[in-house]
């Protein structure tokens, strides 16, 4: 199976919300930080969990977030996570955070999960695929690679359903400013009034800009359907599964496995 392999075990923090930025109307990124002279140990791509009393009926719940920022050899104490509100819940999860953060009340986290970090050869090329707040991974894992090796070969493709869904973008535009192997391409699912941009399906555009995809790590984050529909789209370019990473191949693996 596709992503076994071997990370370090989970464990627990009790950390201070010490930040919260609003990126858009309905978008936040939270920073978090444990006691100074505690090391947070997790790898660019992973995921924490971080227990809330959501529902504020003496019953925490561990909700699911990938990492945004990729580990601060100054800062080693701290992590971040983008959270948008898309319901009443998550907009519930962002209020208790508000108020963690005015008591100044630590909250727990476990951390690092997920096999689908940076783990690959940052020499070759990469295809960066995101919908929604997929991007988190994203950003995480481009802060990392462009740390380590400024002139990597980077394609990233965004997709939301509405212009006012992106965030975040100047920090994209400008890697692809200062980075002249970093590609960045923001997309909508239809045609809206007022983008002038690019639009349909991400393997779409992907296709429209790239015939061989042969030697190219990809990772890729958003649904089930979008991802393994993207990998099979991109296969006739010479996309390999055995070269995709996806939080999706560990919670909702394919019904058959891939042939070795």
């Amino acid at each position: 199976m596709k992503n076994e392999v071997k990370t370090c075990p989970a464990a627990h923090y009790d950390v201070c919300v010490t930040k919260i930025e609003s990126l858009n109307k309905h978008t936040f990124e939270i920073e978090l930080l444990a006691p100074e002279g505690t090391v947070l140990h997790y790898k660019s791509g992973q995921y924490l969990k971080l227990e809330l009393d959501v529902n504020n009926d003496d019953q925490p719940l561990w909700l699911s977030y990938t990492i945004s920022s990729s580990l601060d050899a100054d800062k080693p104490n701290k992590v971040c996570l983008i959270i948008q509100v898309t319901s009443d819940f998550s907009g519930k999860v962002v209020d208790c955070l508000f108020a963690a953060k005015a008591s100044n009340q630590p909250v727990k986290i476990m951390l690092a999960m997920g096999n689908a970090y940076l783990q690959t050869n940052i020499n070759q090329p990469h295809l960066f695929v995101a919908a929604g707040s997929g991007i988190s991974k994203i950003k995480c894992i481009t802060e990392e690679i462009l740390h380590r090796n400024p002139d990597a070969s980077l394609n990233i493709y965004w997709s939301n359903r509405h212009s006012d869904d992106f965030f975040l973008l100047e920090q994209f535009h400008n890697w692809a400013s200062a980075h002249k192997n970093v590609n960045f391409h923001t997309i909508l699912e239809s045609a809206q009034s007022g983008w002038t941009g690019r639009t349909g399906f991400l393997y779409e555009v992907i296709q429209q800009d790239h015939t061989n995809l042969k030697e190219t790590q990809a990772y890729l984050c958003g649904s089930p359907k979008m991802v393994y529909g993207t990998i099979d789209q991109l296969n006739d370019l010479g996309l390999e599964e055995r070269n995709c990473y996806s939080d999706v191949f560990e919670f909702s693996p394919r019904a058959e496995k891939l042939e070795a």
